[in-house]
Parts: C-alpha cells; sequence; structure tokens
C-alpha cells in the first residue's frame, strides 16, 4: 500500500469528523417535544423515537395500593424530561442499576391501533412494562383507574416466550380510539452502561422490520465466523501467525456481536458458575482485548522489535483479562464480590486497548510504513467521535462506545480485504526470501567446495613441497639437523591453517564460536589474537546466514594475519548502533597491496563474494603500519526472519 503524508491525513480527518460533528448537531431533532411528552397518534403513523419525549429518574418505588391519581402526582414531581434524542441514558450501572420512563400515548384515530414498544436488550438485562387503565370518561380528560403489569423480558427470556420472533425487548400496545394510556417503563442494568433506545412502532411495520434486521443479524455473524474460520485455516496450514491471531479476534468479534444481538442470552449456562445471560456481556468484550492484544501484536512487529517492554505490558493486559475471565468459574454466591471490581477493570482495559491500539498503529506507520492498521481504527472510531462529539455540544450525557458501528458488515469487510493484502504481501515475500535463500545457499556451497578445492591445492603445493624439502635435507649427506626441523613445523603450522578451514561449523552463537575460533588460534599463532565484544552479544540476534558469513570471513582473516601481515597482536572488535553491527579486526603488521590481493587471491576473492551474498559491506584499510578490515552489517528485520 502506498505511503502517504501522515501529517495530510490526519487533518483531513480531524476536518471530516468535525464538519460530520456539525452536520450531526444541526441536522439533529429538537431535544425537546413542543408537545411536552407523549405521543399522539394519527393515522399515518407507522414508526417514531420516543427518546425525547419520556419522562425519567434512576431513583423511583411503586408504593403497593397506591391510587393512580397519587402515582401520576409523584411522578410529575421526581421525573424530568429526558433531553437526549438518540437515548435514554441513566450513566454506569453500578450508579444507575435500575430506571424508570414514564409517557402517555393517545389514539386521536377513529379505529383500534396496535403499537409495539421496543429497545434494544445489550444494555439493558430486564425490562418490565406497566400500563395505565383507562376508567369512564367523565367531564374532562379520560382518567386512569388502576396500573397493570404488563410483563417482564430478560436476556434470558427464551424466544417461545417473546411476544415477537425478535431478542429486542418489545411489548404490543393496544389503543382503543380516542383512548390516552400512561405508560411505565422499568429497566434494570447489572453492567456497564445503563441505557436504551426506546422506539414506537406500528405492529406490521414492526414485524417487516424484524424480518429484515434478523436477516441482516445472520449475515453479520455468518461473514465472521467463515472469515474467522477460514483465516484460522489459512494461518495454521502456511503457517501465519497474522492469519491466525486475525482468525481469532474475528471469532470474538461473532461472540460479542451475537451477545449485541442478544443470541447469547437465553443460552443455558452451568449454574454452578457465575456466567449467566449477564455477565457474559463482560466475559465477551475481555476476550476480545485479549484476541485484539495478540492479533496487533502480530500486525505491527516489525515496529516493535526493539521495545523490550511491549511484550511484558501485553502479557500483563492479557493475564489481568484471563484472570477477571476465570473468576466466573466461582459459584454465583461469589459473584456480589467481583462483579463491580470486574466490571470497572472490563471498562479500564478496554479502554487502554483502544488508546493502545490507535498509538502503536501510528508507531507502526512511522516505523515501518503499516497502514492498514491506523486505517481501520480511524474508521471504526470515526462514528463514535462525531456521535460524542455532537452528544457533548448538546449538553447531552455521553459514555464511551455508547453507539456501536453503524455498518458492521463494512467494518469487516475493510478489515478482511487489509488483512487478506497483507497477508498476500508477506506470502509474496516470504517466497521471494525463501527463494534468495536457497539461491545464498547454494552459491555458499559452490564457495565452499572452491574453498576445499583450494585447501587441497594447498596441501599438494604447500605442505607438499615443505615436507619434500624436509625430506631432501634429511637424506642428504650432508644433512643440517635445523633446516629439516624448520621446514616440518612450517609443515605443521600450515596443515592447522588448513584444518581450522575444515572444522564444522556448529549452531552456537557467533559470539561464542568467535571466541573459541580465536584461542584456537592463540595455541600456536605468533600473532596474539583479542577478541572483544561491545554489542553484549547483539550480534547473535542476526540472521543465521550473516553469522556464518562473517565466521567464515573472519576465519579467513586471521588465517591471513598469521600467514602474510608479520604483525606482533591483532583486535577483533564487535561494535553495534540502532542500525548497524560493525565487526573490526586490525593488525600492526606490515599491510599489503589490495589491488593486487583483489586480482590474484582466491581467498580475497571468496571473501567477497560471502560478503555480497550475506549483504555484509566489506571493506580494507591496508597501510605501511597495519591493516585494518571492517565489516558492517544492517541489522534487517525481514533480514532476521529468514
Amino acid at each position: 500500500m502506498p505511503k502517504f503524508s501522515l501529517t495530510l491525513g490526519l487533518s483531513l480527518y480531524g476536518f471530516g469528523l468535525i464538519v460530520l460533528t456539525l452536520l450531526d448537531v444541526f441536522s439533529a431533532s429538537p431535544s425537546v417535544n413542543p408537545d411536552g411528552f407523549g405521543y399522539r397518534l394519527t393515522d399515518s403513523f407507522t414508526q417514531t423515537s420516543l427518546n425525547n419525549r419520556v419522562l425519567f429518574t434512576p431513583t423511583f418505588r411503586l408504593v403497593p395500593g397506591e391510587s393512580v391519581t397519587s402515582l401520576t402526582g409523584r411522578i410529575r414531581k421526581t421525573f424530568t424530561l429526558n433531553r437526549n434524542v438518540h437515548a435514554v441514558a441513566y450513566g454506569h450501572a453500578s450508579v444507575a442499576p435500575e430506571g424508570w420512563v414514564y409517557f402517555r400515548l393517545t389514539n386521536a384515530t377513529k379505529t383500534t391501533k396496535e403499537v409495539v414498544l421496543s429497545m434494544p436488550q445489550h444494555r439493558c438485562a430486564r425490562a418490565t412494562l406497566f400500563l395505565e387503565r383507562a376508567g369512564p370518561r367523565l367531564v374532562g380528560p379520560i382518567m386512569a383507574n388502576q396500573l397493570d403489569s404488563i410483563a417482564t423480558l430478560m436476556r434470558s427470556t427464551p424466544l417461545a416466550d417473546r411476544f415477537f420472533l425478535s431478542y429486542r425487548y418489545a411489548f404490543p400496545i393496544t389503543l382503543p380510539p380516542g383512548q390516552l394510556t400512561g405508560v411505565l417503563l422499568r429497566t434494570n442494568a447489572y453492567i456497564d452502561y445503563h441505557e436504551f433506545d426506546l422506539k414506537l412502532s406500528d405492529r406490521r411495520v414492526f414485524l417487516e422490520e424484524a424480518i429484515g434486521d434478523i436477516i441482516r443479524e445472520w449475515m453479520v455473524i455468518f461473514t465472521c465466523l467463515i472469515i474467522g474460520i477460514i483465516s484460522l485455516v489459512i494461518g495454521f496450514t502456511t503457517p501465519s501467525p497474522l492469519m491466525s491471531t486475525f482468525g481469532l479476534m474475528m471469532l470474538t468479534v461473532m461472540l460479542q456481536i451475537a451477545f449485541f444481538y442478544g443470541y447469547l442470552g437465553p443460552l443455558p449456562y452451568p449454574k454452578s458458575t457465575s456466567f449467566t445471560s449477564n455477565t457474559i456481556a463482560t466475559n465477551t468484550r475481555l476476550l476480545l482485548v485479549i484476541a485484539a492484544q495478540l492479533f496487533i501484536y502480530q500486525a505491527i512487529k516489525p515496529a516493535i522489535r526493539e521495545l523490550r517492554w511491549y511484550k511484558p505490558v501485553m502479557w500483563t493486559l492479557i493475564g489481568v483479562c484471563s484472570v477477571c475471565i476465570l473468576l466466573h468459574l466461582l459459584p454465583p454466591h461469589f459473584h456480589a464480590y467481583f462483579n463491580l471490581p470486574v466490571n470497572r477493570i472490563m471498562n479500564s482495559v478496554s479502554l487502554v486497548n483502544l488508546i493502545w491500539i490507535g498509538y502503536f498503529s501510528l508507531v507502526a506507520y512511522r516505523r515501518a510504513g503499516i497502514v492498514y492498521i491506523g486505517l481501520f481504527f480511524l474508521m471504526l472510531i470515526g462514528d463514535v467521535v462525531v456521535k460524542q462529539l455532537s452528544e457533548l455540544i448538546q449538553g447531552n450525557e455521553i459514555a464511551l462506545l455508547k453507539y456501536p458501528a453503524q455498518h458492521p458488515l463494512l467494518l469487516i469487510a475493510m478489515l478482511t480485504y487489509l488483512i487478506a493484502s497483507q497477508f498476500r504481501r508477506e506470502l509474496v515475500t516470504k517466497q521471494r526470501l525463501q527463494k534468495q535463500v536457497s539461491t545464498t545457499q547454494q552459491n555458499m556451497d559452490t564457495l565452499r567446495r572452491e574453498e576445499i578445492d583450494r585447501i587441497g591445492r594447498d596441501l599438494h603445493d604447500q605442505v607438499g613441497n615443505t615436507l619434500a624439502s624436509a625430506l631432501g635435507y634429511i637424506t642428504n649427506d650432508r644433512a643440517d639437523a635445523e633446516k629439516p626441523q624448520e621446514l616440518i613445523r612450517d609443515a605443521i603450522t600450515e596443515l592447522r591453517f588448513l584444518s581450522h578451514n575444515l572444522v564444522k561449523d556448529d549452531n552456537r552463537p557467533l559470539t561464542e564460536k568467535m571466541e573459541t575460533l580465536v584461542n584456537r588460534f592463540n595455541d600456536f599463532s605468533p600473532v596474539q589474537f583479542i577478541f572483544q565484544d561491545y554489542t553484549e552479544k547483539m550480534a547473535n540476534a542476526l540472521p543465521p546466514l550473516q553469522q556464518q558469513s562473517i565466521y567464515s570471513i573472519l576465519q579467513e582473516l586471521l588465517t591471513n594475519t598469521v600467514r602474510h601481515s608479520g604483525a606482533s597482536v591483532a583486535y577483533v572488535q564487535f561494535f553495534c548502533d540502532e542500525q548497524t553491527i560493525e565487526v573490526a579486526v586490525e593488525d600492526d603488521g606490515v599491510g599489503f597491496d589490495l589491488t593486487t590481493a583483489q586480482n590474484t587471491g582466491i581467498g580475497m576473492q571468496n571473501m567477497f563474494k560471502r560478503a555480497a551474498l550475506a549483504q555484509i559491506r566489506l571493506r580494507f584499510d591496508p597501510v605501511p603500519s597495519g591493516t585494518s578490515v571492517f565489516l558492517s552489517i544492517p541489522r534487517d528485520p525481514q533480514l532476521a526472519n529468514t
């Protein structure tokens, strides 16, 4: 995905949010119903929102035996008019576990009206409807003479026991012609925020919408399920941690959406634990935080490799969420003790998770050019930000993530496309790197065979000729005992050099192998070699190919130092910074002619070939007072995975 200007992108995004917020504010319905409260039904009525047409209070009690007249008087004194167009909001359930709503419906037509009072269930655990039954018409308005409890619906109420095939709280109300009916609604919430969107619909319109809602809801749920399963299969068969964690996250999103639509409430939960239709909301949110953390880590891993604190903090968040989930395995009578702390923790980690994703999506873009996480995050929170800002400007009560995503299928499709595109790029990159590794390995094998051939020639030309000369001196009638001994010692030294080059490399870290190599050379060499590692063993994090190439190059350099430099001491030193690792080999010898050595020396040519294959920059600096050789290795995260 092409990069864009971060400043310009964020500026346009912020400007767009401001414009949308102002449009939402100025296009909103009046916050106060000019007719006070209640609703008057006409022949053309189909559907309306009742949020700003009701009186509400979080503190109210019914008095047994109280007359409706007295009850109505108390309601008018204690209830206040709701000014929020979008919702009836009481606040957090720990502060307002119960809420009351009162309004009046007037049938101004000459026919009986069948209407449905409905509201979503994801912010309420229980809803009870009371109706004022009208008495005979007296002088003035119709007077009510009794208050009837119509029904109570809960999240766990089976579909067969509801009035309609819908998991919304939906109550049928029949209004005779010309009748005024008072409606009293009590709601309860035990976790999260206590709020709902109250809607009045014609019965036929509600049934049509219910069928459409069911189709849309199951489309979203099955889309998440299918994407999650396919992603898991791809992730485990490829293998790709990115796709595996994405599949896990999509399955938890499916659970969260299924709860949101009400399908998890009626499920049978073990009565010996604290898992219920109410606490499942907390657990799905906590599971989503865990899955999102694992996915985000895999998505932005190239940008956070050097942040040593990232994984401990991530696993701490995951551990806290896991403990909160496991607490629900305790028997139900323990639930009262940990319910409030767990819900406070759930809200806190959800907020931390959002901030975490927002911050590290920015870090991923700045460090590694990863754009898709930030794009999805902006789209996800855009609608929420607009709604919350508009509520704040209008003076209404706001709650974190009070409004769910308006177009879940669009967001799911976008995220899936972005992840699939990223996975395709990673797969292509992985295949290209594997091909490069295979080609490099073949070239390394070719170099190895060439070195073995060179060692064979050295055995024949150098060691063989040296031993033949020693034999000639020994068999000479005028033998010189010193000369054969000197030649034999030279042959032994040469054999040691050659044997070091034939030693099979093991899988130990580079610094350990270098210490062993230097110690072996110090056992027999007249040159004193000193190895110093200033990288705190960071060189051991280099890809295996680069570690092997560095070792082979240094092995050749040490051999040449003993053979040709005439030095008394040589230093092998490792240095590093944020971008590169530097290796320096310096001696106090006589130097050499670099041009001649590059043209005629097979060992020199092999060193440059190895450096080129492993993306190592090799530089020689020979002077009469000694020779310095420098290796520069980039700390490339992509190479580290090969």
